[in-house]
């Protein structure tokens, strides 16, 4: 466990329930920020992809997919 961690976890047990909640909600708004800027970097990276070409191509050639039926879950 870092000293972040450890700190923030001193930090918490020393709040009331509420207030602890809303700090691990927003640890994870963080975290997925974090996740959300790691993925825009992957996408907007310019190198090629060989696999994703050849899925899509082949996807374009199948044509048209039927909507998605949610009530046929």
């Amino acid at each position: 466990m870092t000293a972040a961690a450890k700190e923030l976890v001193e930090l918490i047990g020393k709040l009331p329930e509420d207030k602890a909640r809303e700090v691990v909600d927003f640890a994870r708004f963080l975290r997925h920020q974090a996740d959300d800027a790691a993925w825009e970097q992957i996408i907007g990276d310019a190198c090629p992809r060989p696999k994703l070409d050849k899925f899509v191509a082949e996807a374009l050639r199948e044509g048209e997919s039927e909507q998605l039926d949610t009530n046929k879950l």
